[in-house]
């Protein structure tokens, strides 16, 4: 009986440990899946969306190549 107790004890205890390396696991993939999140911007000119790194600046805001910043902005 003792050693039934002792099992079932055991047994518990790695269910927890097992559970908690789970819930890290998870909140890890959520904080890299946030880290690929990246600003976007409009083009003023055609509406489309783009990343904020590859639009082009202009005098009036981004746009979504340089020859909608020279349509836009002569």
């Amino acid at each position: 009986m003792k050693y039934l107790l002792i099992l079932v004890v055991l047994m518990c205890a790695i269910f927890i440990w097992r559970n908690n390396r789970k819930v890290n696991t998870k909140l890890r993939e959520a904080e890299q899946k946030r880290e690929k999140i990246v600003d976007m911007v409009a083009c003023r000119w055609c509406s489309v969306h783009v990343p904020l790194a590859e639009s082009v600046r202009g005098k009036h805001g981004g746009y979504c190549s340089s020859a909608h910043l020279r349509k836009a902005e002569p």
